[in-house]
């Protein structure tokens, strides 16, 4: 009897101790691991948002030189490109009258000075960007022989739409980038007091005198719209977001390790950051900026500072 007791203990002993190990086999497997995160602080920065508009080069000073006569080209030896200077020769006409003369000065040596061709002088100084004629072609008086321009005259027109008309203003500073990669700095120098009907956009210069550039290039002209100098900004990747971009949130790090959902208001923005405000949110705290993507409000977490 008393071997089948003891015999009974064991088997009982046996089977709580293996009841305990599997409860703490379970705890063990239940505890979940960290998440591995990277995080940095909440900053207080200078932030700028600016306004991005298209706009083209344009040279305002454009002067055509026209023939004064009617008839030949005797001679004309400038191309696209070459500069010219005003009062200059630009090019030398003879006229029906004259071709008919060159047979009378054989008798009459006085009518010479009546047969040299006509000169046509530049009025302009600057390059030459359209070419009309050939030598030999035949033109009549007030014909546009070619089209000098100024480059100190060379502008960006900047087509703003009327609804941002009061950010753009005469002397507002802005950079103007180039499709090569290139950037300007510049100042707003004046505007067209019409607006176009169809696009609803109004027209702003902006000189650029010293600048080596074509006309009818299409650049990129920044501005600034809003400046906040001391804002409090996180990274653009620590700001999360629902579906229909109505709430915004960052996970923030407390007691080192636990990573809690505090909701923020965003305001300016710039390539990087966000401005954003919030009551739970202060200068120095930290905010995950990768691995917190669909994380749960109070998830343990192990942090690396970015």
């Amino acid at each position: 009897m008393k071997k089948h007791y003891f015999k009974y203990i064991a088997t009982l002993l046996m089977i709580v101790n293996f009841s305990a190990c599997k409860k703490k086999a379970e705890t063990a497997s239940g505890k979940k691991a960290p998440i591995n995160v990277v995080v940095v602080a909440v900053q207080q920065n200078d932030i700028k948002e600016y306004l991005t508009f298209n706009g083209v080069t344009q040279y305002q000073k454009k002067e055509n030189i026209r023939s004064n006569v009617t008839g030949y080209i005797s001679w004309m030896n400038h191309k696209i490109g070459d500069n010219i200077r005003s009062g200059q020769t630009f090019a030398s006409v003879r006229t029906k009258e004259q071709d008919a003369l060159k047979e009378a000065v054989k008798i009459d040596s006085s009518l010479s000075k009546f047969v040299s061709p006509i000169t046509i002088r530049s009025n302009a100084s600057g390059v030459i960007t359209a070419l009309n004629i050939n030598a030999n072609d035949y033109v009549a008086e007030g014909d546009v022989l070619a089209t000098v321009v100024q480059p100190k005259s060379l502008v960006v027109q900047l087509n703003v739409p009327y609804e941002y008309e009061d950010a753009i203003q005469i002397g507002s500073l802005c950079k103007i980038i180039l499709q090569n990669g290139e950037s300007l700095t510049a100042k707003v120098t004046g505007t067209l007091p019409t607006i176009d009907p169809v696009a609803q956009s109004q027209v702003f210069l902006i000189a650029l005198p010293d600048a080596n550039l074509p006309e009818n290039l299409n650049v990129q002209v920044k501005t600034i719209y809003k400046e906040d100098s001391k804002a409090m900004t996180i990274p653009k990747t620590a700001l999360q977001t629902n579906e229909l971009l109505t709430e915004y949130w960052v996970m923030k790090i407390v007691n080192d390790s636990l990573a809690v959902k505090q909701k923020v208001v965003t305001l300016l923005k710039d390539d990087s950051l966000v401005q954003v405000k919030s009551d739970g949110l202060n200068i120095a705290d930290l905010v995950i900026t990768e691995g917190s993507y669909q994380m749960q409000d109070s998830t343990i977490v192990s942090t690396k500072k970015q």
